[in-house]
């Protein structure tokens, strides 16, 4: 499903917050050194973060202008090295990422909290929409994170 019909989909029962603007996203990039994919920001122009209980697994997500201090905080980059970036949580001990590690495009990723072992990450979608799709369809699972 692409990130228009994830969006309508899940409108209902999204909590979420105003939009954020494109300078926003585009002082993220710049901080990281990364490109944002373009469901994740055209998503977070929508709601800017939030969070819902899907069937099977909890989704929160940073506000956009909270993502690089909370990454510094947590020492997601520190743990984890230059190509992650820590977008949210399950609302427990899993943290949420965009992963750039490697030769294959941006994945949508894991890691608990607690233990931010680089070895530690799973990959759960190639895409950030993607990985929304399968919490809408419930093939997303919280004890598979």
């Amino acid at each position: 499903m692409d990130i228009t019909n994830c969006i309508k989909s899940i409108t209902s029962t999204w909590f979420g917050h105003p939009g954020t603007t494109d300078q926003v996203l585009a002082s993220i990039e710049a901080q990281t050194n990364l490109s944002l994919p373009g469901d994740f920001k055209e998503f977070m122009k929508w709601s800017n973060g939030g969070e819902a209980k899907f069937s099977n697994v909890y989704f929160s997500l940073w506000e956009a202008e909270n993502i690089v201090s909370l990454n510094k905080d947590y020492q997601i980059q520190r743990y984890l090295g230059e190509n992650v970036v820590g977008i949210g949580s399950d609302g427990g001990p899993i943290c949420f990422l965009l992963d750039y590690r490697g030769d294959e495009e941006l994945r949508f990723s894991s890691v608990n909290f607690g233990d931010l072992d680089p070895s530690e990450i799973k990959i759960i979608a190639p895409s950030f929409s993607d990985a929304l799709t399968m919490a809408i369809n419930g093939t997303l699972i919280d004890d598979n994170l």
